[in-house]
């Protein structure tokens, strides 16, 4: 392989991914290969680009493909009387958030978010779906969508997938819970597409969208866009295995038992809001401290964005710490060249983690030198900043 075409920081980025502990099945392989195919239709679309202080990403559509993101949103309209009569509303997110495996887990979000009222039904099936919430900040967009029964036919069931009966069409605007915006253009949510039981009668879903990877022609807000669900499959899940690994990132491998069709599709239709301003606290540098210079950390109610500059001649790890110790999730991370014309100059990172407690005043970021040579991986501290959060 010629030097200029080893990407040293997808390696790495593929080291650190945990195997599965069971193979995958033929059609389990089948969906992610469906998926990857989308992923490749989708990026085809120029690649996003952002200018932000003191630096300038472009993203490869290759990173991008790679990637996990998340999105987040809200909405000015409420319905005080409306809101009274949905079930868990005003602690909707909070029930996702702690009941289910949603990215960018936040117990702050309900003191952002606000309610919407938007239901749909369908004439072939006793289930009503409504959008309870919708929160958003700069970069993600997120939904929560309440199911109710109006017989005890789900009874049953702990789990209600809403991803095209567990496959990927090969046409990824025709996936459940896709946005389509008026030209036909298709905003991919990111995650697990599950509603969870709260009890017979009722199931709440949290889904996530990444904004800025499709607002390469200007902002999204006030746009159109209409939500649909379908082929829905009620089903019990096993969980087989789940760990954390010490940098923060989650695996979990399950299987799915009585898996059961649920007749009826849904269709919603609302505005993509403009970001929320409130709650949302930040550091900015640039702070450069053993060759690692951090610029910037970004707080809202939903989401942590790290902006930190890394040296080449190391493979890295960094962790995110709220002033209490607790240890945030790792969601996403995604890095380019400083000079994209020179593979060893130093890399460009944006990290996801959840967001920061309000209660926590600063964080830590900590960055590893990581040897991994044997596995598993082991790391030494490089550097580490505390900064606060105002």
């Amino acid at each position: 392989m010629r030097k200029e075409n080893f990407d040293r920081s997808l390696l790495d980025e593929l080291n650190r991914l945990d195997p599965p502990a069971v193979p995958l099945a033929e059609g389990e392989w089948d969906r992610v290969l469906a998926s990857a195919r989308g992923q490749v239709h989708a990026e085809s679309r120029p690649a996003p680009r952002r200018s932000r202080p003191l630096l300038r990403l472009v993203r490869s559509a290759a990173v991008a493909a790679a990637a996990c993101v998340v999105l987040l949103g809200s909405v000015n309209l409420a319905n005080p009387a409306f809101a009274e009569s949905l079930p868990l509303v005003g602690t909707l997110f909070s029930r996702i958030n702690r009941d289910a495996d949603t990215r960018l887990r936040s117990e702050q979000l309900n003191g952002y978010a606000q309610t919407v009222k938007k239901t749909a039904e369908s004439a072939a099936s006793p289930y009503t779906v409504t959008l309870g919430q919708i929160y958003r900040d700069e970069d993600w967009m997120r939904l929560s969508l309440v199911l109710t029964a109006a017989d005890d036919s789900l009874a049953g069931f702990d789990t209600i997938r809403a991803d095209a009966g567990g496959s990927m069409p090969a046409d990824t605007a025709e996936a459940s819970g896709a946005l389509l915006l008026e030209d036909g253009a298709a905003i991919l949510e990111e995650g697990d597409g599950w509603f969870t039981r709260q009890d017979d009668r009722t199931f709440v879903m949290g889904l996530n969208y990444p904004l800025f990877l499709y607002e390469t022609d200007g902002s999204l807000s006030g746009r159109t866009v209409t939500l649909q669900l379908h082929d829905l499959v009620a089903c019990n899940v096993e969980m087989l295995e789940e760990r954390t690994s010490e940098w923060g990132s989650q695996y979990s491998h399950w299987e799915y038992h009585d898996e059961t069709p649920l007749a009826g599709d849904y269709t919603l239709t609302f505005t993509i809001p403009e970001p929320g301003t409130e709650g949302i606290r930040s550091f900015t540098g640039p702070l450069t401290r053993d060759g690692v210079t951090l610029h910037s950390l970004t707080a809202t109610p939903a989401a942590a964005r790290l902006e930190i500059q890394l040296p080449s001649q190391y493979s890295t790890q960094v962790k995110l710490t709220a002033a209490d110790g607790t240890l945030l999730k790792a969601e996403r991370g995604e890095g380019v060249h400083l000079d994209e014309n020179d593979s060893n100059s130093d890399y460009l990172w944006t990290y996801y983690f959840d967001t920061v407690p309000e209660n926590s005043p600063t964080v830590t970021v900590t960055v590893y030198k990581m040897d991994y040579s044997t596995q598993p991986g082991t790391g030494e501290v490089l550097t580490e900043f505390t900064v606060p959060l105002s």
